[in-house]
């Protein structure tokens, strides 16, 4: 029987707040606006991914609630864009992680950010369509909008935040592991 590792110790707490806080900053700062003007492209999911890559689910979703809990102070939506990225991050880290577990290889990390992003995606539409934007405006987008829209700009925010994933996780695994 395998003994089970603990998820919250001193220096994974440590790592969790750091990359919340880098998390935070870079949710705030800097961001691309896309058409519509409500969907900001900014690269706070990279943090929560690197987190998640290294030390697992339990520890990336702290990592995207700590940032959605910044940002609450100081959003536009009343917390409804806040809600919007913890549920789409999430839809993207969970799958994520639990692929990659299986295999720790490029190739596995490069199947595992794609079946991540197609939850993402996926999750995105279905989330934006039936909960977000009734939120926001008291009404239920048209499907076109969905399809060219929101579908296009969450691909868009899988493939970048995925790519960057890619290509720096490796480098920094001995950081994020805590190996010197």
């Amino acid at each position: 029987m395998q003994k089970k590792q603990r998820v919250l110790t001193p220096q994974n707490m440590t790592r969790i707040a750091i990359l919340g806080a880098i998390a935070s900053v870079l949710f705030m700062w800097p961001e691309i606006t896309i058409i519509p003007p409500f969907y900001k492209l900014d690269l706070s999911t990279l943090p929560t991914m690197l987190g998640a890559f290294s030390m697992g689910i339990a520890p990336g979703v702290l990592i995207v609630a700590i940032k959605d809990l910044i940002g609450l102070t100081h959003s536009g939506t009343a917390g409804v864009g806040e809600l919007a990225d913890f549920i789409m991050t999430c839809a993207m880290l969970i799958p994520a992680v639990l692929v990659y577990r299986r295999n720790k290889t490029r190739k596995g990390a490069l199947i595992s950010l794609a079946v991540g992003s197609g939850a993402m995606i996926v999750v995105s539409a279905l989330v934006n369509a039936f909960l977000l934007f009734p939120l926001l405006t008291g009404e239920v987008p048209t499907l076109e909008f969905i399809i060219t829209a929101t579908v296009p700009f969450n691909v868009l925010k899988a493939v970048v935040i995925s790519a960057i994933t890619y290509f720096v996780y490796k480098p920094l695994s001995p950081v994020l592991h805590g190996r010197r």
